[in-house]
């Protein structure tokens, strides 16, 4: 077992990997909560300003103090993970995982730009079925990365 004085690094890495897994997952229901919120922000926040105050308060809260929080934890100890095993970095399947991840990012920050453009102005919305497609794409992207991590294919 590898030791660094009186760390143990298996240990350390096994806390990384804890690490990691919990803010997935804080991601991933932060992520697809936040699109939901949007669509019924589309659906009836365009007409009921009450309801457009409160969904845009709820998406404000989930994306800044769930979602980016969960998303920055969760690539941080990704990253702590392959430093301290930078073989798994070397592999095929890594690699596809990061490209994946990467989009995840940057469905997260769309989310984040139409809950900022629903607040402004919820008919500048993309329609509500738009963005009932864009609520699987984060489903789509978790389970091909889960299927990556697990079953390591190249």
């Amino acid at each position: 077992m590898l030791s660094l004085g009186n760390v143990n690094l298996a240990d350390t890495y096994l806390f990384w990997k804890w690490l990691h897994i919990v803010a997935v997952i804080s991601w991933m229901a932060g992520i697809l909560y936040l699109y939901r919120l949007l669509i019924y922000h589309s659906e009836r926040g365009r007409s009921q300003p009450s309801i457009h105050e409160l969904l845009s308060l709820m998406e404000r809260r989930l994306y800044r103090y769930i979602t980016v929080p969960a998303m920055t934890v969760a690539v941080a100890a990704g990253l702590f993970m392959v430093g301290l095993a930078p073989q798994i970095g070397q592999t095929g399947w890594f690699g596809a995982k990061f490209i994946l991840v990467l989009i995840l990012i940057l469905a997260t920050l769309y989310a984040g730009k139409l809950h900022n453009t629903a607040a402004m102005d919820p008919g500048r919305l993309p329609h509500a079925k738009a963005l009932r497609y864009l609520n699987e794409v984060p489903t789509i992207l978790m389970l091909a990365i889960v299927a990556l991590v697990v079953f390591k294919p190249f």
